[in-house]
């Protein structure tokens, strides 16, 4: 994310009243005595707010590539993919000013990349509550930015990703051969019902898991990948709850077509899923060398990518990559080659960037 935001709602277009408030960014403040930190002293930490309701405090290492880098430096890796936090997303704004902010922050992304060729790969944003909008912004993203790919949330205000009304969307990514990485919005669980989301953190802990799962579920159940078979989409967080539930949801299919199968054109969700098939991706994410065990198992090792969640308390922290390249029960149970996949090769592959990077050790985030 950058250091700063302009205000988007005064400067494009009138303002919606019903379009719900928007992110601002302002220095870190210590709440308990009031000052911008313990010491009085400006803080090199941002504080987001949304409207006037305060969201979370990032640390420099989420707008700061210096700091970035240092700490790729620490824990040896040497490539970082950089993309959106999911809350700047701004679907659910009024259209004009979210793709304002959408170039923005493309733009902010691609000159991350531009100055630190050999060390970020960048996926673009897009307002995806108008589509012909952002197939307009993903081809400048593509052509113009030369961004690697396009990170969008599991649903746009409501509307699952299997809505006809992104077909337009998956055409131009699989014409500008964009590959799509898939990230839950689990702020906005609490948002609809706060008494049922917001203790222990199970918006985060449970939700986010659920919300994957469902944005799959709609995918390989509703012929999206029928209708364009040259779509790669990469899913966060070990593709949630989804594979766990794989065997029920194929039994679903199986038990009952009429509920399950009115739309998937023959194809059942556990085909899709088969050896060398190339639409879906996952990352590593699970903090569970016996469940990553069960992932590889249902969609293959070839089809894993690192996933740290950098720089968030729930990623792999702090060195990212550690599970996969040290912990003794993942050794004893994946060759090295497979690892070695997973940690870089895979990501390569899914990001078409085999010419750009032989070799090299790459951390999807």
């Amino acid at each position: 994310m950058p250091p700063n935001l302009p205000d988007f709602s005064k400067s494009h277009g009138s303002p919606d009243k019903n379009a719900g408030d928007w992110m601002t960014l302002r220095s870190h403040s210590d709440f308990s005595n009031g000052t911008s930190d313990q010491t009085g002293l400006e803080s090199s930490k941002v504080d987001m707010y949304v409207g006037e309701k305060f969201f979370r405090t990032v640390e420099p290492n989420c707008f700061d590539p210096v700091v970035r880098m240092n700490e790729m430096d620490v824990t040896g890796v040497d490539v970082q993919v950089i993309s959106t936090v999911p809350i700047l997303f701004s679907y659910d704004k009024p259209i004009e000013p979210a793709a304002a902010l959408a170039r923005y922050l493309n733009d902010h992304i691609a000159s991350v990349c531009r100055d630190n060729p050999r060390r970020f790969v960048g996926l673009a944003t897009v307002p995806l509550q108008d589509i012909p909008s952002s197939v307009v912004e993903l081809r400048r993203a593509k052509v113009e930015l030369e961004l690697k790919g396009v990170e969008i949330g599991t649903e746009i205000n409501g509307c699952s990703l299997d809505d006809p009304r992104f077909n337009p969307f998956w055409a131009a990514c699989e014409e500008l051969d964009m590959p799509i990485f898939v990230h839950p919005l689990g702020y906005e669980l609490e948002r609809e019902n706060k008494s049922r989301w917001g203790n222990y953190w199970s918006a985060w802990l449970i939700g986010m898991p659920s919300e994957t799962a469902l944005s799959i579920h709609g995918i390989l159940s509703s012929g999206v990948l029928v209708r364009h078979p040259k779509l790669r989409f990469c899913f966060a967080h070990a593709g949630g709850a989804y594979l766990p539930l794989l065997g029920r949801i194929q039994h679903g299919y199986n038990c009952r077509p009429d509920l399950v199968a009115h739309s998937s054109e023959g194809v059942s969700p556990q085909s899709y899923l088969e050896s060398h098939q190339h639409n879906i991706w996952i990352d590593s994410l699970v903090h569970d060398p016996d469940l990553l065990q069960l992932i590889c198992k249902k969609i293959g090792p070839d089809r894993i990518v690192m996933g740290s969640d950098y720089p968030f308390p729930l990623g792999e922290m702090p060195n990212p990559g550690e599970m996969l390249s040290s912990d003794k029960r993942v050794g004893e149970l994946f060759s090295s080659e497979t690892r070695a996949r997973m940690l870089a090769g895979n990501a390569i592959e899914f990001l078409g960037l085999g010419d750009m990077w032989p070799g090299h050790k790459i951390s999807c985030i």
